[in-house]
């Protein structure tokens, strides 16, 4: 069933509900309708003329299977243990796996920041300074091995394409399975 959140007309910024999902629909200068998934919930992004509901309707099937994906990992992500560690801990950890994987890698970084990000775990600038979620400061240990060292790879690999991850295989063969975690984690603590 589709119906318009408090019966309005659609504007600039609507709510619609489809088959038991609430999705805001944003109108904007696009070409092409697509949906993205959100901590809010999904977003329909349409250009200004087109019916909403038709593009739901068209979709309906891959939509569906999408959300019911992400909610099962909601689901998922709420049993994830949360670790509790001092941000002195954090600190000295972060010092630690920076110091032994650019000894393994060959690679020196020019600084290190912290800051809350809301979608990524790290990120590395081309000029060497890697940038780190603070939110890591409550997932294992391994995981925050795992970040630390693809950070420091893009210190030498800027993609991540085959060689790329032939290097984090080399160290971490089970990346695929952390990746899998880490993304679940995002569920759990990021924002």
């Amino acid at each position: 069933m589709i119906n318009y959140k408090g019966n309005k007309k659609p504007t600039d910024t609507e709510v619609l509900e489809f088959q038991g999902v609430l999705f805001n629909v944003s109108r904007r200068k696009v070409k092409y309708p697509r949906i993205e998934f959100k901590s809010t919930g999904p977003v329909l992004i349409i250009p200004k003329k087109i019916d909403p509901v038709s593009v739901l309707q068209e979709n309906k099937k891959s939509i569906l299977k999408k959300c019911s994906m992400i909610e099962a990992q909601v689901e998922a992500a709420r049993e994830l243990r949360v670790v509790k560690r001092s941000e002195t801990e954090f600190n000295d950890m972060i010092t630690l796996y920076i110091e032994k994987y650019s000894q393994v890698l060959k690679v020196r970084q020019k600084g290190i920041k912290f800051r809350k990000m809301k979608r990524r775990w790290g990120s590395c600038r081309n000029t060497g300074v890697i940038t780190l979620n603070k939110y890591l400061r409550f997932v294992p240990e391994t995981l925050l091995a795992y970040i630390v060292f693809h950070e420091l790879v893009h210190l030498k690999i800027r993609g991540h394409n085959r060689k790329f991850k032939a290097v984090i295989a080399g160290q971490f063969p089970d990346y695929r399975v952390l990746d899998k975690e880490l993304s679940l984690y995002g569920f759990r603590l990021l924002p």
